[in-house]
């Protein structure tokens, strides 16, 4: 017998991830989306289009979809709530909340799936959440100031495909090991259960799941306590790429050590400048994080009710809360850790590469003097062919010339005339010879 789907009646999916905010990029974020629209009518057009036939109406709009987006309200500096329409396989209203902490909200209440519609099976549900999450990263990526989509996408590419996943619905869920396979197709694998008010709260990997008559009632804990695990998420995210980063930095290490040449230097040097800025987005995203943290230890416990600072006790909170600046300390204490041994791989890398340097220009120096010592060789070798030359001329044209014996009689300081003149001829030749290679010389060089 096969396993049974389980199917929820309108769940309603809430998305919760932390962006690098902070108040001015708050402000900056609030002017963007609401300008002066919001005086006027409550609805802002905003639109990454060039087509000018559509500037009057409310749309955001990329090259692959069209959004429609609605003000709902802001407070200045602080927080804003808007509403957008996401358009794909199925239109899916989706509110969105972001605030200066970076806390961002995304909550769409699916209402079909496939060619299910009101009751949604879990597995229909699990491909529904991939989507929303890569369209509110679109729509975020928009919307954002380019430092802070910089740094987004240094730590986790062009787009960014996780997010915390709460599930909420009024069905009652059974549990059982049926039950807890389909679920963690939605929240990852199950990790806690909690029973609390005729319902129950299940806890994933990388989401949660609320089955509770009236779901409503957990909007604060959903507010508050998501963001705590995206939180977690975003430290966890660190402390890897700080795992990552001293992993090529011992490879770059070992590289040194075993000895490079120019082409491994200029491949290392991009490779350090690749580390050196991840270095510096790690600590400025941890910089953010570790106010927040403060922030959200010091105004422990929040000004909520009775029932949602139980339900915050039962899920230890404080406890995580005060763990995440342990998790802080330790990334500082890596991310410092690795940037020293970074910037002692460029310094042993900048005297390696200053060695070599020097090594090569010796070597050319050496090289050039072993070049113009048998360039002069063979200057002196070309001008005495040139003598050469000019004392076979002269010896034949003695020959030929019939009168070799009487120049033989004729003797100048005790040597016969002819052998002046081979002397005097090969002499001659011999100048010639120098002034055509000196000639040839300098209009290589003039070229």
């Amino acid at each position: 017998m096969g396993r049974r789907a389980v199917k929820i009646k309108n769940p309603k999916v809430i998305l919760t991830e932390w962006i690098p905010f902070g108040k001015n990029y708050m402000t900056e974020f609030i002017d963007r989306i609401t300008l002066k629209e919001y005086q006027r009518k409550r609805i802002k057009y905003f639109t990454a289009s060039e087509k000018k036939d559509i500037k009057d109406r409310a749309i955001f709009e990329t090259s692959e979809y069209q959004t429609t987006v609605n003000i709902i309200d802001f407070i200045p500096e602080t927080s804003v709530k808007f509403t957008a329409e996401m358009r794909g396989d199925g239109k899916k209203d989706v509110f969105i909340y972001v605030d200066y902490l970076g806390r961002c909200i995304y909550a769409s209440e699916i209402i079909k799936a496939g060619d299910e519609e009101d009751v949604i099976s879990l597995d229909n549900l699990s491909f529904i959440i991939p989507d929303l999450i890569l369209d509110s990263s679109r729509i975020m990526s928009h919307l954002i100031a380019s430092p802070q989509r910089y740094l987004l996408e240094t730590l986790y590419g062009e787009i960014k495909v996780y997010k915390h996943v709460t599930v909420l619905t009024e069905t009652e869920v059974v549990i059982n090991e049926d039950t807890l396979v389909e679920i963690s197709q939605v929240i990852g694998a199950v990790k806690n259960i909690i029973e609390i008010d005729n319902g129950l709260i299940i806890f994933g990997d990388f989401g949660i799941f609320i089955s509770n008559p009236n779901p409503e009632k957990f909007e604060k804990f959903i507010y508050y306590y998501p963001f705590i695990r995206s939180i977690t998420g975003v430290s966890r995210d660190l402390f890897f790429k700080l795992n990552t980063i001293a992993s090529k930095l011992e490879v770059i290490s070992s590289t040194l050590e075993s000895g490079v040449d120019l082409e491994d230097i200029t491949e290392i040097r991009g490779e350090l400048s690749r580390i050196d800025r991840e270095l510096a987005v790690i600590e400025i995203v941890c910089g953010y994080l570790k106010e927040i943290i403060e922030f959200l230890n010091n105004a422990y416990p929040p000004n909520f009710g009775d029932f949602d600072l139980m339900i915050l006790e039962k899920v230890e909170a404080e406890r995580k809360l005060k763990r995440l600046n342990y998790r802080i300390a330790e990334i500082e204490n890596i991310l410092a850790s690795n940037s020293s041994l970074a910037t002692s791989l460029a310094r042993l890398l900048t005297t390696i590469s200053e060695d070599l340097e020097r090594k090569i220009a010796n070597q050319l120096a050496e090289n050039t003097k072993y070049q113009v010592a048998i360039g002069e060789a063979m200057e002196v070798l070309e001008i005495g062919i040139f003598g050469v030359y000019a004392l076979e001329a002269a010896h034949v044209l003695l020959l030929t010339s019939g009168k070799e014996e009487i120049l033989q009689h004729t003797k100048i300081f005790g040597f016969p005339l002819e052998f002046w003149i081979i002397l005097a001829v090969t002499i001659l030749g011999v100048y010639i010879g120098k002034i055509v290679i000196e000639y040839r010389k300098k209009k290589i060089l003039e070229e």
